[in-house]
């Protein structure tokens, strides 16, 4: 029997349709260049590099001085667009915990959006939130899962899994969960259906 449901954030519950273009706004650039160069660093940010090692190097390569002002706003601005929940989305999450089962949110984030989702509008609706920087691993590191599952006290077999990347699903059914390709919002839920779930 599942016991618990684990969703990833980016794409799984939140897909900001302005990721890049509210950014590049902010900072003056165009939207194109700074997609260019976003995911650059984007793992040791996600693994805890901190805020001015992400976002110094990023600004200096699109042209810009960085401030210390400037790397704060463009933390709380990413993290606020990553923590968007569809509504969709967040129903899931209502409705798995409504169902009996532990729900919990795994992402591979920095220390800002770690933060900024312990104070988001959905933060109530799951009972446990693992964020990958503060976690010191992320996916698809077998660490990363055995961690997760280490602290809801389940089997792997009890655990199921929603990631959009199939490199974390095949991490997480390398250590036994039960894992899905995310494709969007109805297919989770016939997902979850077909596993017991959700009615």
């Amino acid at each position: 029997m599942i016991r618990a449901v684990v969703f990833d954030l980016g794409q799984v519950l939140a897909s900001p349709p302005n990721l890049y273009v509210d950014a590049a706004d902010r900072l003056g650039v165009s939207a194109a260049d700074y997609e260019a160069n976003y995911w650059a660093d984007r793992p040791a940010y996600d693994d805890g590099a901190s805020d001015a090692e992400y976002w110094g190097p990023l600004l200096r390569t699109l042209g810009l001085t960085p401030t210390d002002d400037d790397i704060a706003e463009m933390a709380r601005l990413d993290s606020e667009l990553w923590i968007q929940v569809r509504p969709e989305a967040h129903a899931l999450l209502r409705d798995t915990r409504a169902a009996g089962r532990t729900v919990a949110v795994l992402s591979n984030a920095p220390h800002a959006i770690a933060a900024a989702a312990e104070h988001s509008a959905w933060r109530a609706d799951i009972d446990r939130l693992f964020i990958s920087a503060p976690m010191g691993v992320s996916k698809p590191e077998p660490a990363c899962f055995r961690q997760v599952q280490h602290e809801l006290g389940l089997d792997a077999d009890q655990i199921a899994f929603i990631d959009d990347r199939q490199p974390n699903v095949d991490g997480a059914l390398a250590v036994g969960w039960h894992a899905h390709l995310w494709a969007d919002d109805a297919d989770t839920r016939t997902w979850l259906q077909e596993l017991g779930v959700l009615q």
